[in-house]
């Protein structure tokens, strides 16, 4: 009888891997996860940077054109040929003395430094060691905002008000403001009584409730230009969200300055001062406010910036700050118009 042998071999249907396969499988998913990850993680940080640089330009560009603007317009009364003070005529407090609010001393500059602190800003009003962050600078800019709008009536000095045209003037001011007027050879800084409107006129009283007298310094004609004026202090603080910021004080209704935030991630701001100290019109060398004895003498303005991210961990290593923060400087020379022409 014969005995037949039945040989064992694999089933053509077998399924699954062998554990060699399977470690080897998962060594080179890993491999591949570890790329994957190192590219997300490079891609991130591209990202972070490129956010942060962003920011810093953003924020260096708006914070220079802003305070060129005002620098450029530095004294402004109406025309560039009004080289004296216009006279200060407001007394918000009744006390019978200008505020300081309205004063143009220096022609419309004034420079501060730190150590100059506290500096006081209005009747009620002080800038303090608090407020600033240290070894910044301060910097305060008064102006004329030209407005387009010419006296319209009342043309003489024993008016206690003025007149302007309705078309012009309606909605553009009210009482507590305070203004400039000027026909470009002298000027008057007074406070706004009451501002009513009549027929074609705005009228504009200018007694001595909130002035130190009834009437302007002289009879102005038609040509004599009616602005609001600007008073801007700047200076760097401590921001809402606890980044240094660059900050703005603004002259408002009554006298009131208020404070504005307008650029996060600004940490220092020096300021140097264009002397023209041989009359060509020509800053003859920059230096700090304290060194400059007549600030109607600064013909230009040279401001440096520092702003850093908001985000920390941004930089491969800690700078001198002590800290990974992305930082730039920004510099901006500024002349001021009205003095060199």
């Amino acid at each position: 009888m014969n005995t037949l042998h039945h040989r064992h071999t694999p089933s053509a249907n077998q399924t699954g891997l062998t554990l060699v396969e399977i470690m080897i499988a998962m060594t080179i998913s890993l491999i591949l996860l570890a790329g994957v990850l190192q590219i997300f993680v490079s891609n991130k940080k591209t990202y972070r940077m490129q956010e942060a640089a962003s920011q810093i330009q953003e924020g260096g560009r708006f914070a220079v054109q802003m305070m060129n603007h005002d620098l450029r317009m530095v004294g402004y009364f109406g025309c560039s040929s009004l080289v004296t003070s216009p006279t200060n005529q407001v007394d918000l407090n009744g006390d019978s003395v200008a505020d300081s609010t309205a004063d143009f001393t220096g022609s419309g500059l004034q420079g501060f430094e730190y150590s100059d602190l506290p500096i006081t800003i209005s009747n009620t009003q002080t800038l303090t060691m608090d407020d600033v962050l240290p070894n910044t600078d301060i910097i305060s800019i008064a102006r004329g905002e030209d407005m387009g709008i010419r006296l319209d009536g009342n043309l003489s000095s024993v008016n206690a008000n003025i007149q302007l045209d309705a078309a012009l003037a309606a909605g553009r001011f009210q009482a507590g403001d305070i203004l400039v007027i000027s026909d470009c050879v002298e000027g008057d800084i007074f406070a706004a009584n009451s501002v009513s409107n009549g027929p074609g006129k705005v009228t504009i009283a200018h007694v001595n409730t909130v002035n130190t007298g009834n009437f302007l310094s002289k009879a102005y004609g038609p040509d004599a230009e009616v602005m609001a004026l600007v008073n801007h202090i700047y200076f760097i603080g401590t921001g809402s969200s606890g980044q240094p910021a660059l900050f703005r004080y603004a002259l408002g209704n009554n006298g009131v300055m208020t404070a504005e935030e307008l650029v996060e991630g600004v940490e220092d701001m020096q300021i140097t001062y264009g002397e023209d100290t041989d009359g060509d019109r020509t800053a003859n060398a920059y230096v700090d406010a304290d060194t400059i004895g007549d600030m109607s003498q600064v013909v230009s303005t040279r401001v440096d910036f520092t702003l850093r991210s908001l985000e920390d961990n941004i930089t491969a290593s800690a700078g001198a700050s002590g800290d990974r923060r992305l930082r730039r400087s920004f510099s901006s020379t500024t002349t001021i118009r009205n003095r060199v022409q």
